[in-house]
């Protein structure tokens, strides 16, 4: 399918501002496939041609709504993950969206693991500009940064935990010790 086709931007258009519409009404884990397709007037089966399921639909909203704030320097992204990640909170839809969606599992998890997956393909493609000991191998470190992410994201939400992103970068950096050095 080309992505550039007038056709399928349309179609994703459709789809993802239905998903978005029904995000500020209901909980995403109460979200059907049929729900989203008749907010949209568009088929099922026009649908899977697009998207996997819900899920694959959801990340292609959130990559949508939040292009520009991930389009940020690597080295702010890497360094200060969850203060990057809290900018987010300044986009308006995103904040709606974010509002209805609070306390649903499969909503959180989906977009934590969703960030968590720019910020590792973040390390893997800039493995050159990663300083950290060199006894490490550098692949190993894509592995580490994503679970360290992941396990800080589960204890903020498992345990309510309300500090300022820099604290949170700060203990992040405590355990994970790498930074993103200036491009060559």
């Amino acid at each position: 399918m080309n992505d550039k086709d007038l056709r399928v931007i349309k179609t994703k258009r459709a789809l993802s501002q239905s998903l978005a519409t029904l995000l500020v009404q209901q909980s995403f884990s109460s979200i059907t496939v049929n729900q989203i397709c008749n907010e949209s007037l568009i088929h099922r089966t026009t649908f899977y041609k697009h998207f996997y399921d819900k899920y694959d639909l959801l990340i292609y909203l959130i990559t949508d709504i939040t292009k520009d704030y991930f389009s940020t320097d690597l080295k702010e992204r890497i360094n200060s993950p969850f203060a990057v990640i809290e900018k987010t909170n300044d986009i308006t839809e995103l904040k709606r969206i974010k509002a209805m969606q609070e306390g649903d599992k499969e909503f959180e998890r989906t977009i934590a693991n969703h960030f968590i997956r720019v910020l590792q393909n973040d390390i893997k493609e800039n493995e050159h500009r990663i300083s950290m000991d060199s006894d490490i191998p550098p692949e190993l470190i894509f592995y580490v940064f994503g679970a360290t992410l992941f396990g800080f994201t589960e204890w903020i939400r498992e345990h309510n935990i309300d500090l300022p992103s820099q604290e949170i970068d700060h203990y992040f950096h405590k355990l994970i010790n790498i930074k993103v050095t200036d491009e060559k």
